[in-house]
């Protein structure tokens, strides 16, 4: 590196800078002379290096950042990376004018993993060169050596980070394998100009996926933020019916669990009281006498179904089976005057220790909004405190993951960190099945609607995997609401593109959902047969009591023109396996499962004679079957649905 020529010298913050026209042009010389260049960095620096911190500085810039660390009591050393070569002189003369030539300074691009050459564009204005080409003209482009952070951080095992490159920092941060380890503060200089609303969302989102939140004495208008690591439990704050949680980070999610036994125990044991009315005791002894091996909980994050149901017996096993199978670990089930059995299924299902089941807490107030008042219940659980990622959905919905095995794991690998990620619905119609029957929804029913509709009947429902954390306000049953201060959150949708529409549209439940299936499809069987679907308007709506279940219903649902939405077979066999494993080798089960589908033939025998009945299978057949003349063109009410 060339010397620098100069005849003076400019103080900003402290800190002596030689003043060299060809790089601080006259814009940043009065912002120097005024004393606010890096002003936010400067202040914040000075209030939070404490001693022993070790400093790793991305984007060195004229040298100021690393000059006031490496002033800082106790700081035990600090590196600076800057990528731009004609900085380099400029930086080390600062050092020397302010007694910091400590500083491990050094030319080149922090990556992850990458190492080698790479472009860096140089433009008038030093503060503006960056990594990337587009947001503003260039001068010139240079080669410049790539280094890996991970490697940096390994040998210098950094307390504190700061960062200001330009941009640079979205590919840095929102990388999951960046080792934040032994980092307890980030301070971040973010540029929303290069990388827009989806930048910030992915960084912010990506950070508190860590466990790293920005401190609340960061103000919110600046572009200087200070991210600060949270360990322990965090409280929520007011207006959030979260409870008081532990933080964990994104990265150890996938950690088995050093002790399974202690963790099947934790999981296992009920919430509240038996439904049934056992005692502990009973629960346990019948624990004890079972024949079948109890399921062993798949290692890594802690994932929480929360449902309503009310005489869904036949199909609940199917379900189970799953989504325990991709990775579910807990299931809480609430009912609400169950008549064909399904409340004795899934009593039997808690004594095993793979379900809770729960009375609906609506039926002690009166009130008949069933499934509103459950999912908030559900934020009081113990189940809910220590899971790590919580979905509300119905029993003829089913989670399609398309990469690897099918897994939630899968899925968690494919998107990166997220605050939410809203899985578009695909309705399966009912496949010219009339009759109940045995059998495999999944299977039976493998026909669906279009994976690729027009404009104007693109809107479909959403059920969302939310991360709860301290940004969350309450989960919902098609999608969570955040609090107003963490926006933008990271939200994603099935194909894990970055999805506004959401958090700015707290009513909306839906999406348009055009390219939106290609990581992960929630394969919706709302109508099953004709005679199943007979048994659901008898049952009336799970959600909101005395709601019936209209022929629009139907009509709009009952698609069967394609099969493009493949369940993943990996899947499916794991499932089948799960089945076959923990529920084929329980007769008890078994035997109530058999009860549940006996009540609904009989039943449906029972009604095929009433008016109401025949006159809906008239109707069916003649206008929305899947031969029928009128049904193609009743597709058009799919959007406004």
């Amino acid at each position: 590196m060339t010397a620098i020529s100069y005849d003076t010298c400019l103080e900003t913050q402290g800190v002596r800078i030689p003043y060299v026209p060809a790089i601080i042009t006259p814009k940043i010389e009065k912002v120097m002379r005024n004393n606010r260049y890096e002003g936010g960095e400067a202040k914040t620096l000075r209030a939070v290096l404490e001693p022993g911190d070790r400093v790793l500085e991305l984007g060195a810039g004229v040298g100021l950042c690393s000059t006031i660390a490496a002033h800082a009591a106790g700081v035990e050393r600090v590196v600076a990376i800057e990528a731009n070569p004609d900085l380099i002189p400029m930086i080390r003369e600062t050092h020397r004018l302010n007694d910091a030539e400590r500083v491990d300074l050094r030319n080149a691009v922090a990556t992850v993993g990458a190492v080698g050459p790479m472009d860096f564009y140089l433009r008038h204005d030093f503060w503006a060169s960056s990594m990337e080409p587009d947001s503003r003209p260039y001068e010139r482009v240079v080669q410049v050596p790539a280094v890996d952070i991970n490697t940096v951080i390994a040998e210098l095992r950094p307390t504190v980070i700061v960062c200001d490159i330009e941009g640079g920092e979205l590919p840095l941060f929102t990388n999951p394998a960046l080792d934040l380890g032994g980092v307890r503060l980030v301070l971040l200089e973010l540029h929303p100009k290069v990388f827009g609303e989806e930048g910030m969302a992915r960084i912010t989102g990506t950070l508190a996926a860590r466990g790293f939140y920005v401190t609340e004495d960061s103000r919110a208008d600046s572009s200087v933020q200070l991210f600060a690591r949270r360990e322990g439990v965090m409280a929520p704050p007011e207006g959030s019916l979260m409870p008081p949680r532990a933080v964990r980070d994104w990265a150890a999610l996938s950690t088995p669990a050093s002790d399974p036994a202690a963790k099947t125990a934790a999981r296992t044991a009920p919430d509240a009281a038996s439904p049934t009315g056992k005692s502990k005791a009973q629960t346990k002894a019948a624990a004890k006498t079972a024949t079948v091996a109890e399921p062993t909980p798949p290692a890594g994050p802690r994932i929480l179904i929360g449902t309503c149901m009310k005489d869904e017996g036949p199909y609940i096993l199917e379900w189970i089976a799953w989504h325990r199978a991709m990775g579910v670990t807990d299931i809480v089930v609430f009912t609400n005057d169950c008549t064909d059995g399904t409340a004795e299924l899934l009593d039997h299902l808690q004594d095993r220790g793979l379900v809770t089941h729960l009375p609906n807490p609506a039926l002690a107030t009166g009130a008949t909004a069933f499934q509103p008042i459950a999912l908030n219940y559900l934020h009081h659980m113990r189940v809910f405190r220590e899971a790590d990622f919580v979905i509300s959905m119905d029993v003829d919905e089913f989670v399609n993951v398309k990469p690897g095995a099918g897994r939630f794991a899968d899925l968690f690998a494919a998107t990166g960190p997220f605050d939410a990620l809203s899985i578009s619905e695909v309705n399966h119609g009912c496949n010219d099945h009339e009759a109940f029957a045995r059998g495999w929804l999944t299977e039976m029913f493998p026909r669906h609607e279009t994976l690729a509709p027009g404009r104007h009947r693109c809107r479909r429902g959403v059920k969302t995997i939310t991360r709860p954390s301290v940004r969350l306000a309450k989960i919902r049953n098609h999608r969570p609401d955040f609090l107003a201060a963490a926006k933008p959150v990271l939200w994603l949708d099935g194909s894990g593109r970055y999805l506004p529409v959401l958090q700015a549209e707290p009513d909306e439940n839906g999406i348009d959902v055009r390219g939106s299936y290609d990581l992960v499809t929630l394969d919706h069987f709302p109508l099953r047969s004709m005679q199943g679907f007979f048994m659901k308007m008898l049952r009336g709506d799970v959600v909101v009591a005395k709601k019936s279940v209209s022929q629009r219903y139907w009509r709009v649902r009952n698609r069967n023109e394609h099969t493009s939405s493949k369940l993943n077979p990996a899947q499916l066999a794991a499932a089948k396996a799960f089945h076959a494993a923990q529920f084929e080798s329980d007769p008890a089960l078994m035997a109530l499962h058999e009860a549940c589908c006996a009540f609904h033939e009989k039943r449906i025998a029972e009604i095929a004679d009433w008016p109401e009945i025949a006159e809906r299978r008239d109707w069916i057949l003649e206008h929305a079957w899947s031969g029928a003349p009128g049904a193609k063109t009743e597709a058009a009410d799919q959007d406004a649905e």
